[in-house]
C-alpha cells in the first residue's frame, strides 16, 4: 500500500484529497492542529488513515511526525508522495495592513512548507542509494501567477511559492523527485467564510471602503461559483499516477476570465481594467 502525506487535512482541499486517497488504496498520514480533528478523521476513513498532530509553523512537531512517518516505513521503502496544502489567506490594503499581516502569511503559506518539505525529502527518497522516489505535490493557486488588489500577502506567497517550486525540482533532479504545482482558482471550501463582511470590516471609512466593498461581493460570489474540492483531489490522485506528469495544473473555473485575460493582456490596460471594475481609478 503506498503511503502518501498531506498538510491541512481538517476541511476543504486536504480533506477531500485523504479522502479520496484512502478511498482508493493509498494510506494517508494527514496533519491536523489538534487531537479532536484527529480521531474525528480516524473514525470516518478507518485504517487507511494517520492523523499526524502538527502546525506548519511549529519545526519541533513537524520533525516528531516525519519520526513517526519513518518507523511505519520498512526498509528501503519511501512514501508515494508529500501534498503540501496546509495554507491561510490574508489580505487588505498594503497601505493599512501591519507588516505582520505578511510575516503570518509566509510562516505559514511557505516557511512553513519549506521547513515540512525538508523534514520530509529523506522519507521520499532523496538520497542516490535509494531505489524508490516520491513526489511533491504543492497546493498553489492562480494567485501565484496573477496577482490582484486587497491580496498582497497572500498572493506574494504563492508566488513565492511557484519560484521555490521550479528551483526545488530542478535541484532534485540528481534524486528523481519530481516537484508539481496545482493553481487552483475559487475551490468551495471554508476559506471563503472567512472573507470579511462587506458591511463590518476594519476598512470602512478608509479611501478604500467603496472598491473593497465591490471585491468582497466579488470574491464571495466567486466563491459560491467555485468548483468542489474534490476535484483537486482527483488531480493529486492522477498526478501520483502518472510517472511524468505536467509540471503545472491550472484549475479554475471561467478559465478565460479569472486566468488567460490577465496573462496576455498588456498589464497597463489589465490594470485599467481592475480599477475600473473596482472603482480605483483616481478622478
Amino acid at each position: 500500500m503506498k503511503k502518501v502525506v498531506i498538510t491541512g487535512v481538517s476541511t476543504g482541499i486536504g480533506y477531500s484529497t485523504a479522502k479520496i486517497l484512502c478511498n482508493s488504496g493509498y494510506f494517508v498520514y494527514g496533519s491536523v492542529r489538534n487531537d479532536k480533528d484527529g480521531k474525528k478523521l480516524s473514525s470516518e476513513f478507518g485504517e487507511s488513515f494517520q492523523s499526524l498532530i502538527f502546525d506548519v509553523t511549529d519545526p519541533k512537531a513537524i520533525i516528531a511526525s516525519a519520526e513517526k512517518v519513518q518507523s511505519d516505513l520498512k526498509p528501503g521503502e519511501s512514501i508515494a508522495g508529500l501534498v503540501n496544502n496546509a495554507g491561510i489567506a490574508l489580505g487588505g490594503p498594503v497601505t493599512l495592513i501591519d507588516t505582520e499581516v505578511f510575516r503570518k502569511q509566509f510562516d505559514v503559506n511557505f516557511f512553513g512548507l519549506i521547513d515540512v518539505t525538508k523534514v520530509y525529502l529523506p522519507l521520499l527518497g532523496a538520497s542516490k542509494e535509494s531505489s524508490e522516489q516520491g513526489k511533491i505535490i504543492n497546493i498553489s493557486s492562480i494567485s501565484g501567477r496573477r496577482s490582484h488588489p486587497f491580496m498582497a500577502p497572500y498572493t506574494a506567497s504563492k508566488f513565492a511559492l511557484e519560484a521555490f517550486s521550479d528551483s526545488l525540482r530542478r535541484e532534485l533532479l540528481i534524486y528523481g523527485i519530481d516537484v508539481i504545482l496545482i493553481e487552483p482558482g475559487p475551490i468551495k471550501t471554508a476559506i471563503w467564510d472567512k472573507v470579511p463582511d462587506p458591511e463590518d470590516n476594519e476598512f470602512l471609512g478608509s479611501d478604500y471602503e467603496p472598491s473593497l466593498e465591490r471585491f468582497y461581493k466579488l470574491f464571495i460570489q466567486m466563491g459560491k461559483k467555485g468548483f468542489d474540492s474534490d476535484i483537486i483531489g482527483n488531480r493529486v490522485k492522477s498526478i501520483l499516477q502518472n510517472p511524468k506528469p505536467p509540471i503545472r495544473h491550472v484549475i479554475t473555473p471561467n478559465r478565460l476570465v479569472n486566468y488567460t485575460l490577465p496573462g496576455i493582456l498588456p498589464t497597463r490596460i489589465y490594470d485599467k481594467l481592475v480599477g475600473k471594475g473596482l472603482g480605483l481609478l483616481k478622478k
